[in-house]
């Protein structure tokens, strides 16, 4: 054989080499971001991470809906804050439990079980969950935060206080001291009568989860209220 024919054979045998090197970097490649992807997928599917709840398709065992009001007085302003949609939104086909599908502050509360989970803290962490970069107050990004010395950021102290209403304006007022701990299943706003905002006329109120009918009544508000 002559030189050329071999310098010809061994270029073409590096070539091949060459090629399967590549071809072996890419299915590695793809390997890695499949596994990546369905270990992220599988994770957000899950709820995985600091997500209180498994997320999945809505459940009717618990379908109440309680309404959160914040109003905040950041020195300058008398603010109402309002809940984004798309709290608990995990995926489009993966919801949290507790949820919204609008900014009218109605959350969702449509799970699987009954349980004394379902909590205004709880709520909180899916919403800082779901919108990591904090909550717009006049224009700016707080933390999302609350507990009994701090909402979105806004402390106690120097002549402000931090209230937890519940029925405000009705004829059996609270001013709760639960806070975090505030079991949202008992305070249900909507019904199957109400229609118009904030409740979407589908709204059932209570459900079959209770045999002698929800104990807990209807038309209940929740505000949080920075003074």
């Amino acid at each position: 054989m002559t030189q050329a024919r071999k310098k010809k054979v061994l270029d073409e045998v590096r070539r091949q080499r060459q090629r399967r090197a590549i071809i072996s970097v890419v299915i590695v490649a793809v390997l890695i971001g499949t596994i990546g992807y369905g270990v992220y997928a599988l994770t957000q599917s899950k709820g995985g991470g600091d997500w209180p709840f498994p997320c999945g398709a809505e459940g009717n065992v618990v379908h109440v809906h309680p309404w959160l009001q914040i109003f905040i007085n950041t020195g300058t302003s008398n603010v109402s804050v309002s809940v984004p949609q798309y709290v608990g939104f995990v995926s489009q086909t993966c919801l949290e439990p507790m949820h919204t599908h609008d900014a009218s502050g109605i959350i969702h509360i449509e799970a699987t079980s009954i349980s004394s989970q379902y909590t205004l803290g709880a709520f909180f962490t899916i919403w800082r969950l779901t919108f990591p970069n904090g909550a717009s107050v006049n224009g700016v990004n707080r933390p999302i935060i609350f507990n009994s010395t701090d909402i979105l950021g806004f402390k106690i102290g120097q002549g402000h206080t931090l209230s937890l209403l519940i029925d405000r304006g009705q004829s059996n007022p609270q001013n709760s001291t639960e806070y975090g701990s505030l079991d949202l299943t008992h305070y249900d706003y909507c019904s199957a009568q109400t229609t118009g905002p904030p409740c979407s006329p589908t709204a059932p109120g209570a459900t079959p989860q209770y045999p002698n009918g929800y104990p807990y009544g209807t038309g209940h508000t929740i505000e949080i209220v920075y003074s």
